[in-house]
C-alpha cells in the first residue's frame, strides 16, 4: 500500500460514493414476480443475509507491508430476474497489523453479482464478480480515504434446515490505488471464512 499522504477531491469522493448507491438501488429493484414464486421452492432464490469470519491474507505487493490477521463481515442477497443470479451487497472490517510502525484498516462496501453452477447437488456452488470501494486507513501516517475497489470470489453452500444455510467462501480484493498521484502499487487481498446464511423470504 502507499506510504505518503494523498489528498483527494471532495468532489470526486461524493461521486464515487453515489455511483455505488445508485447502483445498489437499481440491483435490487430488478426483482419480478416469478423470483419472488420460485423462492419458496429454492434457497438460492430467497433473499437472504448473513454474516462471515474468517482469516484475511495480503498477497501479492501488499504481503510486504502488512500481515495475515482475522476480520468478519456481513451481506444481504436478492433474486433477479433470472434462475441462476443474485445481486448482493457485502461489506466488512479488516484490520491488519505490520512488521514495521503503520497499521491498516479497510472497510470494504460492493455490490456484486452471483451466477449459481447449475448442477444438481445438494451443495449450491456459486461464482462472483464485483465492484464498490474500501475505506482505507493508514495509522501513523494519519492517511484515510476511499479507493475503488473490484472482487472475484467463490462460495459454497448447503441446507441446515429451511432458514439456515452453512457455507465456505473465498475472495480476492483488488484495491485499486494506482489511480492516485505517486501511488506505486494496488492493494490485493484474500478473504476466506465461513459463512452463516439466513433465507428470509
Amino acid at each position: 500500500m502507499r506510504s505518503q499522504a494523498v489528498s483527494v477531491s471532495p468532489i470526486r469522493t461524493r461521486i464515487f460514493v453515489g455511483t455505488i448507491t445508485l447502483f445498489v438501488i437499481f440491483s435490487f429493484c430488478t426483482l419480478d414476480a416469478e423470483a419472488r414464486r420460485r423462492r419458496g421452492r429454492d434457497p438460492f432464490q430467497k433473499f437472504q443475509t448473513g454474516v462471515w469470519f474468517g482469516p484475511i491474507t495480503p498477497i501479492h505487493t501488499t504481503a510486504d507491508d502488512v500481515d495475515t490477521s482475522l476480520g468478519g463481515g456481513g451481506f444481504i442477497r436478492s433474486a433477479s430476474f433470472f434462475d441462476y443470479f443474485k445481486i448482493g451487497v457485502d461489506s466488512s472490517y479488516q484490520y491488519f497489523e505490520s512488521r514495521g510502525v503503520n497499521t491498516l484498516s479497510l472497510v470494504p462496501v460492493y455490490g456484486n453479482i452471483l451466477f449459481r453452477i447449475p448442477l444438481d447437488f445438494p451443495l449450491i456452488f456459486q461464482l462472483k464478480l464485483g465492484a464498490g470501494g474500501s475505506w482505507v486507513k493508514i495509522r501513523p501516517d494519519r492517511e484515510d480515504q476511499w479507493d475503488p475497489l473490484f472482487m472475484v470470489g467463490f462460495e459454497g453452500s448447503f441446507p441446515a434446515g429451511k432458514v439456515v444455510n452453512i457455507g465456505l467462501r473465498i475472495d480476492y480484493l483488488l484495491i485499486y490505488e494506482k489511480h492516485l498521484e505517486g501511488a506505486r502499487r494496488n492493494g490485493h487481498i484474500i478473504n476466506t471464512g465461513i459463512s452463516l446464511y439466513f433465507n428470509l423470504f
